[in-house]
C-alpha cells in the first residue's frame, strides 16, 4: 500500500467512526455541527486522494466515480445547511448525509470485494439498496423534533 493508500484508509475509518456517532447522536447541536465538519473534511481530503490511486487500474474506475460522487454530495449537503435553515433544507441535509455515509460504507465494501479476487458491484448495489430502505423508513420529521 502507498502512503496515499494508508492515508486514505485512515480518513475513510475516521469518516465512518465519527459519521456512526452522527447518526446514533441527536442532529442539530454544536456536538453534531463539530462532528460534521470532522466527516465532512475527512471525507473531502480522502475523496481528492483518491484520485491519485491507481493500484487496481491504470485507468479511473469504479472508485473515482464513487469519489466524485461523494464530493457532490457533501457540497451539497453542506450548502444546505448554511445560513438560515429551514425544516425541509435541514431534512434534505439529512437524506444526503445518510447517502454520503452509505457511499463510504459501500465504497469500503466495494474495496474489500476486489481485495479478495470479487468484483465489487454486488456490494457496491447491495449497500445502496440497505441504504434505499433505510431512507425510505426513518421518519426525518421526527428525528429532527419537527415531528
Amino acid at each position: 500500500m502507498t502512503w496515499l493508500g494508508l492515508l486514505h484508509l485512515i480518513l475513510v475509518i475516521v469518516a465512518l467512526a465519527v459519521g456512526t456517532v452522527q447518526f446514533l447522536r441527536r442532529p442539530g447541536t454544536r456536538d453534531h455541527r463539530r462532528r460534521g465538519y470532522l466527516f465532512v473534511g475527512a471525507l473531502l481530503v480522502s475523496d481528492v486522494i483518491v484520485f491519485g490511486i491507481y493500484e487496481d487500474s491504470q485507468t479511473p474506475g469504479i472508485f473515482h466515480l464513487l469519489a466524485i460522487i461523494s464530493l457532490v454530495s457533501l457540497i451539497v449537503a453542506t450548502a444546505l445547511v448554511r445560513g438560515r435553515t429551514t425544516l425541509g433544507r435541514r431534512m434534505a441535509h439529512a437524506h444526503v448525509m445518510l447517502w454520503s455515509f452509505g457511499g463510504v460504507v459501500a465504497a469500503g465494501l466495494g474495496q474489500g470485494a476486489t481485495a479478495i479476487g470479487q468484483a465489487p458491484w454486488p456490494v457496491i448495489l447491495a449497500t445502496f439498496a440497505v441504504i434505499a430502505g433505510l431512507a425510505l423508513r426513518m421518519d426525518f420529521r421526527a428525528r429532527l423534533g419537527a415531528g
